[in-house]
């Protein structure tokens, strides 16, 4: 049969004896904290935390009351992409449907056949200066209403 060994940790208790007349001597003992520091370190770390926790609070509350009303930008969508040039920053510039048709006949082999009707030339987005974000609302996708 196998023991179990169990080892008794020492226990600060305090004994006091109560004298009264007519009755027996009685032993009272009280047991006090073996870690008084870890009691006091937990109080001030929950008086911290509950401190932080208001001061967070009282700011999102304050700041819901300064939020100001705002709507999605008409002319991006709310994306905050320029809608002339897709975010790219540049623009192709295209040719006419019948240009287009008659340099596709006009080519000599299939591979430029398929080429001819592309755009070969670009230039920078005239609507955000290349900046490639929306200019109504700055590239926020909301405007301020007022």
């Amino acid at each position: 049969m196998m023991e179990l060994a169990v080892r008794k940790l020492p226990v600060l208790s305090f004994t006091r004896i109560d004298i009264k007349p007519h009755k027996q001597r009685r032993r009272v003992s009280f047991v006090s904290s073996a870690l008084p520091e870890t009691v006091a370190s937990v109080a001030i770390a929950a008086t911290v935390v509950g401190a932080a926790a208001t001061i967070l609070v009282r700011r999102n509350k304050a700041a819901e009351a300064a939020e100001v009303p705002m709507k999605d930008c008409e002319s991006c969508g709310g994306s905050g992409i320029c809608p002339e040039c897709k975010g790219e920053g540049f623009v192709l510039k295209r040719l006419s449907d019948e240009s287009a048709e008659r340099a596709r006949l006009a080519s000599k082999n299939a591979a430029t056949r398929y080429t001819a009707g592309l755009p070969k030339k670009w230039s920078y987005c005239s609507k955000c200066s290349s900046a490639r974000s929306c200019s109504s609302c700055g590239g926020r996708g909301k405007i301020v209403l007022l």
